[in-house]
């Protein structure tokens, strides 16, 4: 998947990577590092067709000394287009203004 990204669009995003059929990776200006996924929507004749699916690489801790990095479910504002492109740019959006926060 290819979608449209100036090099300067995202001022708090330094990466955005393509990771398979309507998902990116994104690492922000504050070294957060999250999966947006956008989730195609197969009931026939309901809107949206798209919306955004997150989930952010974190780090746990099961056991005392034992720290591992894995994706969790990341709550967000809800973003949704007509198509896979208008759905991720409008989260990039959204990441880029609001979700580099901590």
């Amino acid at each position: 998947m290819t979608i449209s990204v100036g090099s300067d669009q995202f001022k708090n995003i330094v990466e955005i990577w393509d990771s398979g059929p309507n998902t990116l990776h994104v690492v922000t200006a504050s070294y957060r590092t999250i999966r947006i996924s956008a989730l195609g929507n197969i009931r026939s004749g309901t809107a949206p067709n798209y919306f955004a699916h997150y989930e952010e690489h974190v780090e746990i801790e099961p056991k005392p000394g034992q720290r591992l990095r894995v994706w969790a479910d990341a709550h967000f504002p809800w973003q949704d287009g007509a198509d896979v492109e208008e759905c991720l740019l409008r989260a990039l959006r959204w990441i880029d203004e609001e979700g580099t926060k901590q």
